[in-house]
């Protein structure tokens, strides 16, 4: 079921059960999913706590610095998106799914975001989130660069630990290196949790920024590109909602599943 706040959020339960907000209020720097829960009803996601916070609440996309082709920075204000809950392509009928647009601008719009959201049903304690994002350069020719990707801010876990497809263990290990996918687990309780980033290799090169402290940040950072006028940009992403740990979960299955999904097309 989903249930929306118009201008602020949507809302998406299971069985009476909560599954996510998604946090698209003007107030927000970006839009982002906070709460977002795992297969048990805990959350995994931290929100905004404190003014001047090193990371972007919950599961948040950014698209890092904005600049003209003279690489002149433009500094762009958001519009409050749009909420489309009728005509997403998704296949899968049993999905919550919504498109979300927002048009970003300085002197005139600059730069329209599009975000196809698609919540699969649980299966196998495990949760699955896809994100279908289109990037398009409305009146000029732009560069992204920066942190331009998706991430993770996690709540407080013990004994969290950061992996990557590579076989990596640990933050040192993980932290700006390239990968297919990374994920952070932890124990919250007596209960193995973790959270995969699972970008599509048709997004390009993807570095990992990861911390495994108690509160843990995991980031999927695109290479930087351009966008000339009237050029989309399209970036797809799986994110995996876990019981288990980094022994017990493979998330090379669910990699695999990605790329073999028809879904992660608009």
């Amino acid at each position: 079921m989903m249930d929306e706040v118009s201008g602020k959020e949507i809302n998406i339960t299971e069985k009476g059960e909560p599954i996510l907000t998604y946090c698209y209020d003007e107030s927000a720097s970006f839009s982002h999913f906070h709460p977002l829960y795992a297969p048990n009803g805990q959350a995994v996601t931290e929100g905004m706590t404190e003014t001047g916070q090193q990371h972007l609440p919950g599961i948040c996309f950014t698209f890092g610095t904005v600049s003209n082709e003279n690489g002149k920075p433009i500094e762009l204000r958001r519009s409050t998106p749009t909420i489309d809950r009728e005509n997403s392509k998704a296949a899968a009928e049993e999905s919550a799914k919504f498109v979300s647009k927002t048009t970003w601008e300085a002197a005139n719009s600059v730069l329209t975001e599009i975000c196809e959201v698609i919540v699969y049903p649980l299966q196998n304690d495990v949760r699955i989130l896809d994100l279908i994002v289109i990037l398009h350069a409305t009146s000029i020719p732009i560069k992204l660069e920066g942190k331009i990707g998706l991430s993770y801010q996690a709540v407080e876990m013990e004994h969290r630990k950061a992996a990557n497809a590579n076989g990596k263990i640990g933050e040192s290990e993980v932290n700006e290196q390239e990968s297919e996918w990374a994920t952070l687990c932890g124990i919250n309780g007596d209960t193995a949790i973790g959270v995969a980033i699972l970008p599509h290799p048709a997004n390009g090169q993807t570095l990992f920024l990861a911390e495994d402290t108690y509160k843990g940040f995991l980031f999927a950072n695109t290479a930087p590109f351009m966008l000339n006028v009237n050029e989309n940009r399209e970036l797809n992403y799986r994110v995996l909602i876990y019981l288990g740990d980094l022994f017990t979960f493979d998330v090379w299955n669910y990699y695999q599943s990605f790329l073999a999904s028809d879904d992660v097309n608009l």
